[in-house]
């Protein structure tokens, strides 16, 4: 049994179902115990020959086995979080056993442990999923000694890290955004750093991330001694060569510095982060369609919106942020303390009048218009005025409030993927509110309508 494989299992575990904040030693250690007694009492009223013959029935063994390792993996969390190596805990309790109860009987010797200079310290390669997204093939390029990977990630983005855990095994671990908020995760991923150090010391920390504001707090890390930097990922090239990992210089003796874009580097931009001139015409298209009424008043539902349409995965992304101020800059929108207003359209020049013929040939007939495509914030609109008529009915699971939505979500182009764009909205404006394992819905507002009315 791999221990420190079976502990980052349980980490991943605990991390995809938002267990973390539970997860404390205290808890952990009550928690064991309270296994502990479950499993005595599959034994409480059996006498000595009753307990040696338990097992021999199948469901019973089952069950004793069920305990034990609840009890086994409570002890490997509460160890995890302890700081505390289990195996060399074991080995130095049987030393201590060994000197207070002498051998009556001459036994093996154990086979030594390995020296501690012969386990190579790991090297962290923390992942900023919300800034870049790279393949295990690009991050092996990027950092070739990597053994652990981190991947901080956005709630509701969709993180496919197949191949990220065939490359590195159970060593990857999936943490998701659990706070709002512009630097929220990179607030969060700089907590991990300072976990990890307090943890492994000896551990080198690399941040892939093409955020340069992890710089100070990565300069100071190497100030005190540990070795942390951070490594750019772009653009990859079109050729399916590895991009070239430039070597960072050591400023001390086993620290590394943290890597610093060149001016070059600064100038050149990846295309993802500007929106097209399409994007643009669609959006301007897709405001223009909507009545006052339904467009959006404030700017966190704007850029939502403009999210939703640019199939970006976070309302703070770069594209999302050009999108917006290019409206502002052809004065199609106007923000004011966070309030949203649409200026009119300049009026259109007329086109110069046609001279008189002599004979007027008949103007084709216009080819009839294809019904327009319902837009993300009018299937949200039907959905609100649906679920006001449910007052006791309404779904109280996400996936049951997606079916609600796709059915008026029907004429889309893709139905499924503008049921989860609807869902990103309503939950922007508040109107949904995720449980905390994030399956189930309340409707805050409709209700405290409910609770105004009775």
């Amino acid at each position: 049994m791999d221990v420190k494989a079976l502990q980052a299992r349980l980490r991943n575990f605990a991390a995809a179902r938002d267990w973390q904040p539970y997860h404390s030693p205290k808890n952990l250690a009550m928690a064991l115990m309270v296994e502990a007694a479950e499993l005595l009492e599959l034994f409480q009223w059996a006498t000595l020959a009753e307990s040696r013959g338990l097992t021999r029935d199948p469901r019973n063994k089952e069950r004793v086995a069920d305990e034990i390792a609840d009890v086994l993996l409570y002890l490997l969390q509460l160890a995890d979080h302890t700081d505390v190596d289990v195996e060399q805990a074991v080995e130095r309790k049987l030393r201590k056993n060994a000197e207070k109860h002498p051998a009556k009987h001459p036994e093996p010797a154990p086979a030594a442990p390995p020296p501690a200079s012969a386990v190579a310290p790991k090297v962290h390669l923390l992942v900023d999923w919300e800034n870049v997204r790279p393949t295990s093939d690009v991050l092996k390029a990027l950092v070739p000694e990597g053994t652990d990977v981190w991947l901080f990630h956005g709630p509701h983005q969709k993180v496919d890290d197949t191949g990220h855990r065939h490359a590195y095994g159970d060593s990857v671990t999936l943490v998701p955004r659990s706070g709002a908020g512009r630097n929220a995760l990179d607030f969060q991923l700089t907590y991990y750093v300072g976990y990890i150090a307090a943890r492994q010391p000896d551990a080198t920390f690399v941040v892939v991330s093409n955020d340069q504001g992890y710089d100070p707090m990565l300069e100071h890390a190497c100030e005190l001694g540990f070795k942390a930097s951070r490594c750019s990922h772009g653009k990859p090239p079109a050729s399916p060569a590895p991009p070239a990992v430039q070597p960072t210089p050591p400023v001390a003796a086993g620290v590394v510095a943290p890597a610093r874009k060149t001016p070059a580097a600064k100038k050149a931009a990846p295309a993802s982060a500007k929106a097209t001139r399409q994007d643009m015409q669609q959006l301007v298209l897709l405001l223009d369609g909507l009545t006052p009424a339904k467009r959006p008043a404030h700017k966190d539902d704007l850029l939502v919106l403009l999210q939703s349409h640019l199939g970006e995965s976070s309302a703070q992304s770069p594209r999302v942020a050009h999108a917006l101020a290019q409206l502002q800059a052809h004065k199609r929108v106007a923000l004011k303390q966070g309030v949203v207003s649409y200026p009119p359209p300049p009026a259109a020049v007329p086109p110069p009048a046609e001279k008189p013929v002599a004979k007027k040939l008949a103007a084709p007939a216009a080819p009839q218009a294809a019904p327009k495509k319902p837009t993300a914030a009018q299937v949200a609109q039907a959905v609100l005025a649906s679920l006001k008529k449910m007052p006791k009915s309404k779904p109280t699971r996400r996936a049951g409030l997606l079916k609600v939505i796709e059915m008026h979500a029907a004429k889309a182009v893709d139905p499924k993927a503008m049921a989860q764009q609807v869902c990103t909205l309503l939950e922007a404006r508040k109107e949904v509110a995720p449980s905390r394992d994030g399956q189930g819905v309340t409707y805050p507002k409709l209700q405290a309508k409910i609770a105004s009315s009775a």
